[in-house]
């Protein structure tokens, strides 16, 4: 079968490239006609949690989608090929390819354009407002400018999108990837960071001591509902990367403005086209939702933030609906439209004297908020 050939060249020519290549189970090539692509960059201080989240994802695709439609995960090199090795094998992965070189630019897009097609394409790492995101250490990161993405566009479906998971992907980079490509993607307006299942089902941030999740409530030791069947969270399937409901406080600023969720980018063409919707359906479809009973659910679960305070999503909730309650997001709200959002960059410096800028803008108020949730429900 032709697909089969050009997989198993490919993977044959990765033995001097600088990254695992890996599935959760074994596929029958001959059947697969198009990939959900995940690359996981280096953890470093985050530990494993960005190939937790890879793993989990790429779960949910498995159970959601046919045999020919595969998921292959890309992982940065953390420490070297044996010490990876195990790591995947541990987890009971289907390693492909590992060595103990970095995971360059270059690979990627060999790796991704020898593909048959691509279904979605998820970055799960550290990244920059400007810059993009880092996916090796003291690599160039995966942006808009040092990547040739348009080179690529042919190679995505039509009802594909891509997903940038990482801290502030959305004010910059997002658009300009969905330009280039032709595709929706999505990005975050603000910090990120990783999210568990806690033992009432329901997912967290991981951060002891800061109200983020209910004091003396344990992480489930397996995946609980979210699977057809239970998985081991220390194997890697319960883990999600989500925004914070607050605006980015940290090493490249002190931002004024952001929304509490991924939001979609649509830049490219003159109007909101079909293609443009059922992408960013897919990836609203696809995201790791504990017993999610209707479309609306899932789009609550994407859009309102989760504290300890169950009040908290029950607010954004009401919010959402119409239903009045109060602030959502702990800061200003940006305003975006599938184009963009609408913000000024300020220079400043932070205590450290070192030079940053940050985004700063008006204040569009939770009206910003209900405009998405009624433009992701009329995706159903």
């Amino acid at each position: 079968m032709k697909v089969l050939v050009i997989l198993s060249c490919l993977f044959f020519n990765l033995n001097s490239y600088s990254y695992s290549i890996f599935t959760l189970k074994p596929l029958d090539w001959s059947q697969v006609k198009t990939v959900d692509v995940f690359i996981a960059g280096f953890g470093h201080e985050m530990g494993l949690q960005f190939l937790s989240s890879a793993i989990t994802r790429a779960k949910v695709h498995d159970e959601r989608y046919p045999e020919s439609r595969a998921q292959i995960i890309l992982w940065a090199k953390e420490w070297n090929k044996s010490r990876d090795t195990a790591v995947l094998r541990n987890r009971g992965m289907r390693i492909l390819y590992a060595n103990s070189r970095k995971l360059k630019n270059k690979y990627i897009f060999d790796y991704l354009n020898q593909l048959p097609s691509i279904s979605s394409l998820h970055i799960v790492s550290h990244s920059a407002a400007f810059a993009g995101n880092a996916i090796q250490k003291s690599t160039s990161r995966l942006g808009p400018e040092n990547f040739p993405w348009k080179e690529l566009s042919s190679k995505f479906t039509p009802d594909s999108y891509v997903y940038l998971h990482g801290c502030n992907t959305g004010f910059i980079v997002a658009p300009a990837i969905s330009t280039l490509l032709g595709r929706p993607v999505f990005g975050s307006l603000t910090s990120t960071d990783f999210q568990e299942i806690f033992a009432n089902g329901n997912w967290y941030h991981n951060n002891a001591g800061v109200g983020q999740f209910p004091s003396g409530m344990t992480r489930l030791g397996s995946s609980g509902e979210l699977y057809n069947e239970s998985l081991s969270c220390q194997k890697g399937f319960c883990h999600r990367m989500m925004a914070n409901r607050h605006p980015y406080r940290g090493y490249w600023g002190r931002y004024e403005v952001g929304l509490p969720y991924y939001r979609p980018f649509c830049n490219y063409g003159s109007s909101v086209n079909q293609d443009c919707r059922v992408g960013i359906a897919q990836a609203i479809f696809t995201t790791p939702t504990i017993s999610s009973r209707s479309w609306e659910d899932k789009v609550l679960d994407h859009m309102c933030p989760r504290m300890a305070d169950a009040a908290t999503f029950d607010n954004c909730v009401a919010v959402l609906k119409g239903q009045a309650g109060s602030r959502v997001f702990i800061g200003k709200y940006l305003g975006c439209s599938l184009k963009g959002c609408d913000f000024k960059l300020v220079k400043g410096r932070n205590r450290n004297g070192k030079v940053i800028t940050n985004f700063v803008g008006r204040d569009e108020g939770v009206q910003q908020m209900i405009r998405d949730f009624n433009f992701f429900l009329s995706l159903r």
